[in-house]
This record gives structure tokens, C-alpha cells and sequence, in this order.
């Protein structure tokens, strides 16, 4: 199987909402092919895609999780959800939840040196990612977090859907790397938040990623930035109440 067999399975895969077994000696050798691998998933799957979603944005949390760069993916139009109640858990199999913000670009928007200082380009909404899979967890049972980067970044960087809660108002006065979240999973509480990365070391992250080809972010595009908890293993039936403190809440039941 070369690349591109892995790529159409992969986008078959999405489709069907089905998971694929992965043979060792398929998987993505380096980062160059696991973004050749999403590339051409995106060509064969044809659907429209509205940004981009990154994770393990800073050189502290690579070298924790010892892997290369970031996890990054698009973000496919259709798994955008506004404020929904429930979501299906068979559209999010093997789910991983993560709180993140949400950057929604108000004009086209280069992704090169320097913009990450610009403040005035895009609104910042509470969000969510539920991360997703089209692997079996059998075919990732035996690699090590840097082969499992890999094999995620051409699996669309774990794209599942984009939960987009409210938008954050007056952000000038708010220092986003101060937010606290509080995750409330079938009843019990945990204080999931953890300090990572600001959204601006998200843009920086992404300016690197891809500084020989930069990518625009168009106007209306999403870009998701990263998880600020500890990812947590969601289930079938599980119902989460985040409470993003001041900025607001998103409440969802997994059916």
C-alpha cells in the first residue's frame, strides 16, 4: 500500500464512519509524509474544509509527549457544530475530549512572521474538540508517541468535530492563559484545567508548520488552538458539563 492507498482508505474510512486496520509497514515514516498523507485524503474525500486545528503547539509540551512538532489537521465544514445538546457518539468513535478556544478569522488571513501580533483579525469563541479516529486502536497498540504522531497528522490530525460555544466578549481585557475550566463528567467534578499554550503561541506554531508553503485562513475559517485540560476518554452515554468560568458554559450528551 503506498501513500495514497493509506490516504483512500483513510477518506473511505470517513465516510463510512468506520475504522480500518493499519499494517506497521504503511505507516508514515516522517512528518513530511504524514502531510502528504493528509493532503491527499483531503483530495480524495472532497469535502470543504474551513481551517485548521492544532495541538502540542509549544517545544516544552513536544519534547514532554517526545514527538517532532504539533498534531494538526483541517477542520471538515460539516463537523462544525454549534451549541448542540447531543452528538452521536458513532460520528466520534474512541472520543477524546479537549476545551479549547476557538479563533473564527474575520478577513483572509496569511499565515506568516509577524501575524501573530495582529489582535484585531478574528472573534475567540469557548470551544470544544472531541477527537476522533479512523484507526483501529489494535493497529496503534505498539508505537511510540512519535510513529503514533505520525499516523494521527496523516489520520487528519484525529479530526472528529468542533463544538463552538459562545464567543468571548470584551477580549481585550482578558488574559486567556489565566482561564480555568471545570469539567463535570456524569456528575463528578474535575478541575481539568491546566496552564498550556495562548493562542498566539497556536499562530506562531502553525507560521512554523508551515513557513515554506504558509497557509491563508479565510475569512470565516475556524482555527481551533489547542487543548488548555488534560484530554480526557469519553464514552457512549457520557454527559459533560464544561464551565468555562466568566466566558461561559457548553453542555453535551454523548447518545
Amino acid at each position: 500500500m503506498n501513500m495514497n492507498t493509506l490516504a483512500e482508505k483513510l477518506a473511505d474510512a470517513w465516510i463510512k464512519k468506520d475504522l480500518i486496520d493499519v499494517k506497521p509497514e504503511h505507516f508514515p515514516k516522517s512528518r513530511k509524509d504524514s502531510h502528504l498523507i493528509q493532503e491527499q485524503f483531503h483530495k480524495v474525500l472532497k469535502k470543504k474544509t474551513v481551517g485548521w486545528k492544532i495541538g502540542m503547539v509549544t517545544k516544552k509540551l513536544q519534547d514532554g509527549a517526545k514527538v517532532d512538532g504539533p498534531m494538526i489537521g483541517k477542520i471538515i465544514d460539516e463537523t462544525v457544530l454549534i451549541n448542540p445538546l447531543k452528538i452521536q457518539y458513532s460520528k466520534v468513535p474512541h472520543c477524546i475530549l479537549e476545551c479549547e478556544f476557538a479563533l473564527k478569522f474575520l478577513e483572509d488571513t496569511k499565515m506568516i512572521p509577524g501575524v501573530e501580533n495582529k489582535k484585531d483579525n478574528y472573534e475567540v469563541f469557548i470551544s470544544l474538540e472531541l477527537v476522533s479516529t479512523r484507526i483501529k486502536p489494535d493497529s496503534k497498540k505498539n508505537l511510540n508517541s512519535q510513529e503514533l504522531m505520525f499516523l494521527n497528522v496523516a489520520d487528519n490530525g484525529g479530526a472528529g468535530a468542533i463544538v463552538v460555544g459562545d464567543k468571548i466578549q470584551n477580549l481585550d481585557g482578558i488574559n486567556l492563559n489565566s482561564i480555568e475550566v471545570e469539567v463535570d463528567l456524569n456528575g463528578k467534578v474535575t478541575g481539568a484545567w491546566e496552564k498550556r499554550a495562548p493562542p498566539m503561541e497556536s499562530i506562531k506554531c502553525i507560521i512554523n508548520e508551515f513557513k515554506d508553503n504558509p497557509v491563508t485562513f479565510k475569512k470565516g475559517d475556524w482555527f481551533m488552538t489547542g487543548s488548555i485540560i488534560q484530554p480526557m476518554k469519553i464514552s457512549k452515554g457520557d454527559k459533560i458539563k464544561v464551565d468555562f468560568k466568566t466566558l461561559g458554559k457548553i453542555n453535551l450528551e454523548f447518545i
